[in-house]
């Protein structure tokens, strides 16, 4: 990361007098936040070994220093800066302390500092308060990183994150094992029904002379610890989050309306840029084990058959799920595509066009042929098959079987059908 001037030199003025003065007093600033945090946070309620909320603090009050600094002078911070935040949040890491609740505090820091300055702006620093928004958001951007990736860092070393008080509940709720003395001890209250969502992001695309892909996995933990940070910021204490290698796998207390979790997956992809997959399933607090099965499944379901990034939940995947079943009915419904085994550009002018819902223009324009060439492949489909797609009740059955065979298929290039 550069750390050229981002502007002039000198400080941001606001109100006459440098922006940064409203939090000078970082220290007892960086205390009151984890304090407040703590009391609002399920997951940081877990968290009562004094060591953690000690480092808690010192890397919240290193991080106001920072951007402090960028409001000061204009530069971002140099890896060598952030040398003791990289300490610390190792540490925190072997401790278990969730990845996402270290980025949601910073992010409520940020949000302070901001606060706290606008409260002493006035109608004439009007200008100066677009390059505040921009500064605090350079620093906002670059602490998610490097944290994200130091955090990362330490997980080979500490990768026994379970046992952890408040992942060894989560653990125990999700293995089966009774959690009703360790919630005890914990303070927490179990509830007698949670929502299983399981979040996922695709992997970026790799970059060119990558010799492998590492970086794109590093990418894609910090994508999803991000959008699960912003999940747990809404749903706050109602919210548990589960142990590595779980990871984006969280519990929301109750039965939260669908419609809102949603929405709040719908924020956190436009906020952090990437495509995010959600898979939720309600289960009694005893039948948690088999609602997070149910999500795996689902989630596997989604990526074999190339699903739109979207939040999903069984019944919207009822039809899929079904028809993915191994066994006779399956294997019935791939066999009524076998004629087209020799024929693979039949087979993916089918997948095209059940994708683009039988319109023939927009699949010779997806495969690159004239219209007349589709209408001819799929009379040749109807010819092999005896299945015409453009009979209602035919179209169906072609529609199952594609379903099945993409779900099974590793060596056959077609494109997932929409329904």
């Amino acid at each position: 990361m550069s750390t050229a001037l981002l502007n002039t030199s000198g400080p941001l003025m606001l109100g006459g007098e440098p922006a940064s003065t409203a939090v000078r007093d970082f220290v007892p600033l960086a205390a009151e936040l984890v304090k407040n945090f703590s009391r609002a946070n399920a997951t940081f309620k877990t968290l009562n070994l004094e060591s953690v909320q000690e480092d808690l603090v010192a890397v919240t009050a290193q991080g106001l220093q920072l951007a402090i600094q960028l409001m000061d002078h204009r530069k971002l911070p140099t890896d060598r800066d952030l040398d003791s935040i990289h300490t610390l949040t190792v540490r925190q890491a072997r401790q278990g302390v969730p990845l996402s609740a270290i980025l949601a505090v910073t992010d409520e820091a940020i949000s302070v500092i901001r606060n706290l300055i606008l409260s002493r702006a006035g109608v004439e620093d009007s200008a100066n308060l677009k390059e505040l928004n921009h500064l605090l958001f350079t620093v906002a951007q670059r602490l998610h990183s490097f944290i994200s990736v130091s955090y990362l860092s330490a997980i080979p070393a500490g990768a026994q994150l379970e046992g952890s008080s408040g992942g060894a509940l989560v653990k125990a709720m999700l293995d089966g094992d009774d959690p009703t003395d360790l919630a005890l001890q914990l303070g927490i209250e179990l509830a007698p029904r949670y929502l299983v969502l399981r979040l996922l992001v695709n992997l970026p695309k790799p970059r060119p002379g990558a010799r492998d892909g590492a970086h794109q996995r590093l990418q894609a933990y910090r994508d999803l610890a991000a959008a699960q940070a912003k999940v747990a910021a809404h749903f706050g204490a109602k919210l548990l989050e589960a142990p590595a290698p779980q990871r984006g796998l969280v519990l929301i207390e109750g039965t939260p309306h669908w419609g809102l979790v949603c929405q709040v997956v719908r924020q956190a992809t436009a906020k952090i840029g990437v495509q995010i997959t959600a898979v939720g399933e309600n289960a009694a607090l005893e039948d948690l084990p088999a609602a997070q099965a149910t999500t795996r499944e689902l989630v596997h379901l989604v990526r074999r058959l190339g699903l739109p990034a979207q939040s999903y939940r069984m019944e919207d995947l009822a039809l899929e799920f079904q028809l993915t079943r191994s066994g006779p009915a399956r294997d019935s419904l791939i066999g009524l595509l076998r004629p087209l085994d020799s024929n693979p550009e039949l087979l993916q002018t089918l997948s095209v066009h059940l994708s683009n819902d039988q319109h023939r223009q927009r699949t010779a324009s997806a495969l690159g042929l004239h219209t007349n060439t589709v209408d001819n492949r799929i009379k040749r489909i109807a010819h092999l098959t005896g299945l015409d797609p453009t009979l209602p009740s035919e179209l169906l059955k072609l529609r199952a079987a594609m379903i099945a065979l993409t779900f099974v298929s590793t060596d056959v290039d077609i494109r997932p059908v929409k329904l």
